[in-house]
């Protein structure tokens, strides 16, 4: 069980190891969540809608408001079902190497939440994930443990990329906030030294313990 608890804790340090351009979107699409998401918690019965945060934290920053909000309800007010399904599918589809689908994912839940509601549009887009999963992973059941030169699928691997997705995704609104964290208390860190190879360009032999020094 504690294995399984730090395999959880590394996927969550995953979560920053992407491009810069997929970092920035990611601190955008989680905090857009976030927002979100809080509200609806805090005032469930008056919380504004994703599209109406969207829209406030861009008059935040500045940005007027152009009316996009309601172009894109008008365009998707009768696919709700549909992206809460799309963005379930999206969150099956995410990968260490592979994070976009998640955060792709989380814009069609709350798109699909305009005439859903929160609370169906997610356990809607959550069933699917998890249907997704238990569909292959009941496949798997079928196939043998040989591992021929054609990709297979197998049930220790259905379960594992499973859980790789579903975390993932669910750490999507708590990545806004870590980063800010993360920010606030890097200055105050200090590494521990890093031993170096035994071989040493210059000719010299290490003493005891190696050369080391501290990495920054």
């Amino acid at each position: 069980m504690r294995a399984h608890w730090w395999e959880v804790i590394r996927l969550c340090s995953v979560v920053g190891s992407r491009p810069y351009w997929q970092r920035l979107a990611a601190f955008v699409i989680s905090t857009w969540t976030l927002c979100w998401i809080v509200g609806q918690f805090l005032a469930p019965e008056t919380a504004p809608s994703a599209v109406e945060v969207g829209r406030g934290l861009l008059e935040r920053i500045g940005v007027p408001d152009i009316a996009w909000g309601d172009r894109v309800v008008r365009a998707w007010e009768s696919a709700g079902v549909a992206l809460a399904v799309f963005g379930g599918l999206l969150w099956a589809a995410t990968t260490e190497r592979g994070q976009m689908p998640a955060l792709v994912g989380w814009i069609a839940v709350m798109l699909g939440s305009q005439r859903l509601g929160y609370q169906p549009a997610v356990i809607i887009a959550v069933g699917a994930m998890a249907g997704f999963v238990l569909v292959l992973w009941t496949i798997s059941l079928a196939n043998g443990r040989f591992v021929d030169r054609y990709p297979r699928l197998l049930p220790a691997d259905v379960f594992r990329a499973g859980v790789t997705a579903a975390t993932l995704s669910a750490v999507v609104p708590l990545y806004a906030p870590a980063v800010l964290v993360f920010r606030l208390f890097h200055p105050y860190l200090t590494r521990t030294p890093r031993i170096l190879s035994t071989e040493y360009d210059g000719g010299h032999t290490p003493g005891v313990g190696g050369w080391s020094r501290v990495s920054r």
